[in-house]
């Protein structure tokens, strides 16, 4: 019988009107569901069995709709069972097909109770149909014919290159652009190729110049392509004057051309054979440095002939890759040739045959190579397998060398009489168990101790560390939307650790071999790297063996991929492997190996974000100042160099000196650091922090140390605005009242097997101004730019100004603009509005008035949007707030009418075109289901939060269309005053202060 919500489920899939891309998670599996998905033909078995590295049964399922065009799409569903029993009943006895029982040991009872026919249950071994054996290092069918279908796409494309390249003025090429994007190659070969090939056939020609830059500045495809590419051809300052486009992408491109010039792009060319045009080519990437992810530059260089190729490269073919070319007779031994270069199959047919497998990330791998004697690469063949049993079907049972150190599901595997192992890397309880031999590599217990204090301080906040912190409510206080916390805009989300020793984790696991060590080390490097966002701060007593360390930090950063900026300081673990080093010795040790992977090490340094490069989150707008060049700074230094610091890290091991009960003569460095000489280093980095306070404090500052404050300084009490990250004592405590922001909480200690990141945030502006006293300023255009960007505001000025003046009083800002005429205008971003008084100093003498006038109405105002868009986020809803107008999420909105307070739930696809609800819960339920969903659910809870939204009144009218904007002029004013939450005055009513005697 079908409970009432499975019914209307079905009735809707049969009457078409939702798709089973819709249903409710919570009913997705519902066996009456999914009966009638099959009989409807909308839900397709496919493969099917055991997987004994999950040790589940499995079923393979795709899941069809049918668009409104008539177009079929496809989702792939994959569904697992813990035990046979559920495994059979969802596939309702339909278990022999296409399916695969490999490895499975089946019970007497499982046998029975279902009448199973075991001869035909194990009648496939495997799905692969193919082995190993049926690859070898000749060319495929497959290659040939598309090969073949290349020849003419080369004939082609020199057709299209002689007309680029007969363009001798800019309306000829856009015409040839126009009428190449309509042919019949345009699909297969990007029109960036002829570009340049157009640039490259004469260089030097200011005609050409000129024609490629106007393109450049139409900003149509393929500017953004190309654009910074260009500055590596032609001069960069020629570029940047030839390049007429918006502001916004005119100061990107003066960016690029800033870093290039400080030879802060970094460049890597290679070479191939180009398969579908049959070109040679020379690909040049420049990448911003500390950022290998995403290009900011791309130069291509093609060449018709391979003798053209290899002039332009003087022989040098490493870095090539020439495996597509099929035709060819060339003597290669007379060209410089390595590991790195992949020549044609046809050159050696007796190549040296190598075979890799492994496994990663939940599947395994086969790759075989050919390489000629030189190392050449000649052909490589990468197989992927999800299932243990085709990956033994596929290597014939012959698994030796695998390298399935984190294959754990191997535990599960009963059968492997007739599976090779030999020479298999696997943790020693594996080895173990298939009767392998290992390497014994026991844990240095030398540098394993364990302080008393420490071990009690670690027993008595277990409960702390354990503890995790909600994010979300954290962002929620901030007025912060899911996308300003993942996009870091408003603020920077910064993670932390320390205390991870290494060594403790690896006896706690029991590691005898050099797997089982790498095998430990590779899962918190997993956990990490699964956790962290783009800051992640490692503070200290990582480890106390230095190898451990390296091996650490090499995984971590194989994990991460380059998509978080790591930031170290040393703990006194650290250092005691260097008995008879200096500091500075042992420092420089580690700060090596750290910057072969790119990471940074703080020791009594300081680190900040440049916001005036608006790079990603990646940072390659980090800047490092060092202790020597910190020494020769005066405070009026700091303050110019951090004027557009987003935040700064100041960090160092911080040592204890001015803690007398645990401190040098208790060991905490072993021989490394004696007790004078702990005072000194303490007074070292106290002297940094307190010499750099009053520019520091006016800046978003982490204290980055090892130690806590009170084991450096003799001021034990935090400064107020800073945030104080720590470890070393094992006392795990948190402390955040908006004020003092203290997080020692993540202090993972002797006995925890299990460590996780932890998380805060911090804001992500600065004040271009904050070292202005009050008064009034002339400015210039950049420097206006510079104060918006340091508040996160987007905007574009730029207009060329006359006088431009910054009115700064009690913390608050005003910018007026003065003609060559002598009127004023008030500017609010990028837009000036004329005012009535023309004296700047009577703007400036009724600053705070104006302000107290604002602030006033517009306080209870944004207090009641701030309730709206907190039960937003509440419900799982965006929440962003700008002007008048609620953000739902991408096309659904909330109006709050700042005369009553009224609100009023619309659709839009852009500002004209907008259909209103006749209450905001009506709009959730049409538009945004889920959400709905837990709205339904916080007014079951009773939540005086929800009954905001069931304020408006209900009425019988059905969604309407609205085509007028006026409710984005008031917006507009609305959020014109609401610039006052960022201290800055971009409005005057001249009537609205009646007390104001106009001069």
């Amino acid at each position: 019988m079908l409970n009432s919500e499975v019914g209307e489920i079905i009735r809707q899939l049969k009457n078409a009107e939702i798709s089973v891309f819709d249903i409710p998670e919570d009913y997705k599996n519902d066996m009456q569901i999914v009966d009638f998905e099959r009989k409807l033909g909308f839900r397709m078995l496919g493969k099917r069995g055991f997987d004994v590295i999950t040790n589940s049964f499995f079923v393979e399922e795709s899941l069809l709709r049918i668009n409104e065009d008539g177009r079929e799409v496809c989702r792939n569903i994959f569904s697992t069972f813990d035990n046979f029993d559920s495994y059979f009943d969802f596939l309702q006895g339909d278990i022999y097909d296409n399916a695969c029982y490999m490895f499975c040991d089946f019970t007497k009872r499982i046998v029975t109770s279902h009448q199973i026919d075991m001869q035909k249950l194990r009648a496939r071994k495997a799905f692969v149909d193919d082995n190993v054996d049926n690859y070898f290092l000749a060319v495929s069918d497959e290659e040939i014919s598309s090969y073949d279908d290349a020849k003419k796409i080369h004939s082609l494309c020199k057709r299209w290159i002689q007309k680029f390249n007969a363009c001798d003025s800019y309306d000829q090429f856009e015409k040839t652009v126009s009428n190449y994007q309509k042919s019949q190659i345009a699909s297969i070969v990007d029109v960036t190729f002829f570009f340049f090939q157009y640039i490259f056939a004469d260089v030097d020609s200011k005609e050409r110049f000129n024609i490629i830059m106007e393109y450049m500045s139409s900003e149509k495809y393929p500017v953004f392509e190309m654009i910074e590419g260009l500055c590596s051809i032609y001069n960069p300052d020629d570029v940047e004057r030839a390049y007429n486009a918006s502001y916004k992408h005119k100061k990107n491109l003066k960016e690029y051309i800033r870093l290039l010039k400080n030879k802060k792009i970094d460049f890597g060319t290679r070479g191939y054979f180009d398969k579908k045009t049959h070109y040679y080519c020379e690909k040049e990437l420049g990448y911003k440095k500390g950022n290998r992810l995403i290009p900011d530059a791309t130069i291509y260089r093609y060449f018709e002939s391979f003798d053209e190729f290899v002039d332009y490269l003087d022989g040098d073919l490493r870095y090539c890759d020439l495996s597509g070319l099929l035709e060819c007779d060339i003597d290669f031994s007379d060209y410089i040739v390595d590991e790195t270069t992949k020549l044609p199959i046809q050159v050696d047919s007796d190549g040296i045959y190598s075979i890799e497998k492994y496994y990663q990330n939940k599947k395994f791998y086969v790759v075989q190579r050919w390489h000629n004697i030189s190392g050449a690469m000649l052909k490589e063949d990468t197989h992927t397998f999800d299932y243990f049993f085709d990956f033994v079907a596929f290597l014939k049972n012959d698994l030796s060398g695998a390298d399935l150190l984190f294959c754990d599901g191997l535990i599960f595997l009963s059968q492997w009489d007739t599976i090779d192992f030999f020479n298999a890397k696997m943790k020693s309880s594996l080895c173990e168990k298939f009767g392998l031999n290992y390497e014994v590599q026991e844990v240095n217990d030398g540098v394993i101790e364990f302080f008393d204090c420490v071990e009690q301080n670690e027993n008595e906040t277990a409960l702390v560390l354990q503890t995790s912190r909600d994010l979300a409510e954290e962002a929620a206080e901030k007025d912060l939307s899911s996308w300003d916390v993942f996009l870091n805009l408003k603020c920077q989300r910064i993670d932390y650790i320390s205390d991870l020793h290494l060594i403790h984790r690896l006896k706690n696991a029991g590691c005898r071999s050099k797997e089982d060590i790498k095998y430990v080390i590779q899962k918190i490097a997993e956990t990490i790297a699964n956790e962290a966002g783009s800051i992640l701060l490692i503070d200290g007593d990582v480890a106390s063996d230095f190898s451990i360390f390296q091996l650490f930090v090499k995984i971590l950063s194989k994990t991460l991929g380059g998509n978080t900026q790591v930031i170290f300081t040393l703990g006194n673990h650290e250092l005691w492997s260097f008995p008879g080093l200096t500091i500075n010795q042992i420092t420089l040790k580690y700060r090596t190996c750290l910057e072969k992977y790119g990471m940074y090490l703080l020791q009594n340094d300081l680190l900040y974000k440049d916001g005036r490069d608006l790079s990603s989150s990646l940072d390659p707008s980090l800047q490092m100042i060092q202790y020597e060049e910190l020494c020769s700074m005066g405070k009026k230094q700091i303050s110019e160099r951090l004027r557009s610091a987003r935040y700064v890290i100041l960090g160092g091991l911080g040592f204890s000196g001015y803690n007398t009960e645990f401190n040098a003569d208790n060991g905490i460095y072993r021989l490394t650091v004696d007790r004078s000489e702990e005072i000194k280093q303490s007074k070292v980095f106290e002297e940094l922090y307190h010499r750099f306070l009053p520019v520091l404090e006016k800046k978003n500052t982490i204290i980055l140390t090892h130690t806590p404050k009170k084991d450096w300084c003799s001021e034990t009490v935090p400064d107020k605005n800073f945030v104080y990250v720590s470890g070393h004592t094992h006392r795990n405590f948190f402390h955040d009242d908006g004020e003092y922001r203290i997080y020692s909480d993540n202090q993972i200690g002797y006995r925890c097997d299990t460590p996780h990141l932890k998380t805060f945030l911090i804001d992500n502006d600065y004040d271009y101004f904050s070292g202005y006293d009050d008064g009034i300023f002339e400015i210039t255009r950049e420097q206006y730019n510079d104060f918006y960007r340091g508040i996160n505001i987007q905007m574009t000025f730029q207009r060329n100004v006359n006088v431009l003046y910054m009115l700064k009083r009690n913390g608050y800002y005003c910018f007026i603009h003065k003609s060559k005429s002598g009127s004023l205008t008030i500017l609010n971003g990028g837009v000036m509005k004329k005012i009535g008084v023309q004296e700047i100093q009577y703007y400036y003498d009724h600053m705070d008035a104006m302000i107290a006038t604002i602030k006033k109405p517009l306080d209870k105002f944004n207090s009641f949007q701030k309730h709206i868009a907190n039960i937003v986020k509440r419900i799982g809803g965006d929440g962003t707030i700008h002007g008048c107008i609620i953000d739902i999420d991408v096309n659904n909105h909330i109006y709050v009418n700042p005369f009553d307070l009224s609100t009023t739930g619309y659709w839009a696809s852009d500002m004209i075109n907008k259909i209103v609800y006749p209450s905001i819960p009506d709009l959730l339920k049409e538009k945004c289901p889920v959400l709905f969903g837990e709205y339904v659910k916080l007014i079951d809870d009773n939540s005086e939060n929800a009954l905001v939204l069931k304020q408006q009144i209900k009425t019988s009218w059905s969604p309407q269309l609205y085509l007028d904007t006026n409710i984005y002029k008031a917006s507009r004013e609305i959020r014109k005053m609401q610039r006052l939450n960022s201290n800055v005055l971009t409005t005057w009513y001249e009537n609205a202060i009646p007390q104001i005697t106009k001069k």
